[in-house]
Parts: structure tokens; C-alpha cells; sequence
């Protein structure tokens, strides 16, 4: 890949991680400020309870997302980054766009996706 693609596509990753870590660090917050069960009515406890899964639910994909973008920076600084992992054909820059962290072309991760062996 050329240099000054390599350089677009490092800020574009250094740009997510930043989002990821700040949307990270609000949904803790978030988290934080719910309350504990204290006798309260059961409904809200309910209703906490659900909202603290949907939020551990959000802050698990943001988690992989940017554990994807941090392997997506190593990749950059191996010379690799821009090669599927599955067949190791170039993958496509309308998907580098779309997903800069793609690790899989789009007919392996549509493949590996059918078989079950991955989920993101």
C-alpha cells in the first residue's frame, strides 16, 4: 500500500480509537450513575437492570471494535494492513472505507460468517 493511503488510513484509525475510548468512557460513566437495588419499587430495579445489559451489551462491542482497530494499526505498521488474514488477497478500499478495521475480504467474511467461525 502506498504511503500517503497508509498515512489516510492511520488517521482514520487513530480517529476511531479516539471515539471508542470516549464512547467507553461514557457508557462507564453512564453505568456508574444507575442505581444500586436499594428497596426500591421492582419495576425500576427492572428496569435498571435492563438498562445496565443493554449498556454492558454496547460497551462489549465498542470494546472488540477497538481491540479490531488496535490490530488494524499493527497491521498498518507491519505492511500487512489492506491484506485479508483468511486468503491474503487485497481487500477491496470501498470496504477499507466503510470498515477500516476489516481484517477479511468480503467473500471470506461472508464465508466464515455461513460456517459460524466468526460474528463481526
Amino acid at each position: 500500500m502506498e504511503n500517503d493511503k497508509k498515512e489516510y488510513y492511520r488517521k482514520k484509525l487513530l480517529e476511531l480509537k479516539k471515539q471508542l475510548i470516549n464512547s467507553l468512557k461514557e457508557k462507564y460513566e453512564d453505568a456508574k450513575t444507575l442505581e444500586e437495588p436499594s428497596g426500591r419499587d421492582i419495576a425500576d430495579e427492572a428496569y435498571d437492570l435492563y438498562t445496565k445489559t443493554l449498556m454492558l451489551g454496547k460497551v462489549e462491542t465498542d470494546a472488540l471494535k477497538l481491540r479490531l482497530v488496535e490490530q488494524a494499526l499493527q497491521r498498518l505498521d507491519a505492511d500487512t494492513y489492506g491484506v485479508c488474514i483468511e486468503c491474503e488477497d487485497k481487500i477491496d478500499e470501498k470496504r477499507l472505507e466503510y470498515v477500516p478495521f476489516a481484517r477479511y475480504c468480503t467473500e471470506c467474511k461472508s464465508e466464515l460468517e455461513k460456517s459460524g467461525k466468526i460474528k463481526m
